[in-house]
């Protein structure tokens, strides 16, 4: 039993972008957001009295939500309830996410003074109108304030990126020039989804919006393209980063490894057993039910397939793959070869991985590969 990363989970934004299925709320009280972080310190004091939590803990991620939104006050208190029961100089890396127009000097500056600390910034897009079509309650010139806030104090940044979004050219050549302008470490783009209950899948639904579903690969190929010209390594599906860079914390769920989550639905699995916390705030601030779910066979083994699929350039052992669940199916290699005549996986000696044209089709690939 050996936990490695430990999530957090802060459920507080400004306001609600159109996209969003993570869970969030918009705080009208600032009293909610103090018995929040009560709530949290109890319940993470009370986990840490087990041993085997926190003495392998190598990762830390605060995401959210809107982890800034906490203000240095509360960030201070959050890394505090960490630091009780983890030694911040010992990890190998602690993320906060942030939305561009909550990142202050102020919060810059201590989070400066973590070692090991990685700063994670929701850009999305790079124009207004394509920003408001999105729902997002930022602007180009607080994405620039931020940028620029942020690279004055610290060297591992990471910046998300949304692609697909209808009616919008592609964003590689504005991103070329914010990477040839900020020395990012990371990136990370991602394709637009529809979450079911978001105002996205409405106005899909109500033909206001084209489906972003589809829209063709060529956005992504034409990031790829940018970012690998400019050092970035291709290593995860949604993910680029300059050497020495990978999100070690993600990694680590890629990998299979054992991790906890606190806050408001967050989830941890331990020993293949996933536990849910309430996804809702005022149920998570009252009571400390955890919806348990035992991992099946089956389940383990698809997700170690679809999680290690996903990693570009190590990709999945086979060899490892069978000593953990046996001989697969007939139907397992048959389509495992097919896939591989088509060259949509690439297979050497034992290892398979996508191929760039299997990642535009990694979903039905690894679906065709589940038991």
């Amino acid at each position: 039993m050996t936990v490695t990363s430990l999530y957090i989970h802060v459920p507080f934004c400004f306001s609600k972008c159109d996209y969003c299925g993570f869970y969030s709320i918009v705080p009208r009280e600032t009293y909610i957001v103090n018995r929040y972080l009560d709530r949290l310190k109890k319940n993470i004091d009370s986990w840490f009295k087990l041993d085997y939590i926190s003495k392998n803990i190598k990762t830390v991620f605060i995401g959210g939500g809107n982890p800034t939104m906490l203000g240095l006050k509360g960030i201070r208190f959050l890394i505090n309830i960490i630091s009780d029961h983890i030694d911040l100089e010992q990890i190998e890396e602690i993320t906060i996410e942030s939305n561009p127009e909550t990142l202050t000097e102020d919060i810059i500056d201590y989070l400066s003074e973590i070692p090991k600390i990685r700063i994670s910034i929701g850009i999305q897009r790079l124009q207004d109108n394509e920003l408001m079509l999105l729902g997002r309650n930022t602007r180009v010139n607080k994405v620039i304030k931020a940028l620029d806030i942020a690279f004055s104090s610290l060297n591992n940044i990471n910046a998300d990126f949304i692609m697909g979004v209808p009616n919008c050219p592609s964003i590689a050549t504005e991103l070329q020039k914010l990477i040839e302008d900020y020395p990012f470490k990371h990136i990370s783009a991602y394709f637009l989804s529809i979450e079911d209950g978001t105002p996205l899948q409405k106005k899909v639904e109500k033909g206001i919006i084209q489906n972003p579903n589809d829209i063709g690969p060529e956005e992504m190929f034409d990031v790829a393209e940018v970012l690998e010209n400019h050092g970035f390594e291709h290593y995860e599906i949604s993910n680029y980063s300059q050497k020495s860079y990978r999100c070690k914390h993600n990694i680590s769920y890629w990998k299979s490894e054992d991790y906890i989550g606190f806050g408001p639905a967050a989830v941890s699995c331990i020993d293949h057993i996933r536990y849910t916390e309430e996804s809702c705030l005022e149920n998570w601030l009252n009571k400390s039910h955890l919806e348990k779910e035992v991992l099946s066979i089956k389940d383990q083994r698809n997700e170690y397939l679809m999680l290690h699929l996903r990693l570009l350039t190590e990709g999945l052992d086979l060899d490892k793959f069978e000593k953990l669940y046996g001989l697969q199916k007939e139907e397992f290699y048959i389509n495992l070869n097919r896939y591989i005549s088509s060259g949509e996986i690439i297979k050497e000696e034992q290892k398979i991985r996508l191929s760039p044209l299997g990642i535009v089709m990694a979903n039905s690939i690894i679906s065709d590969l589940f038991a």
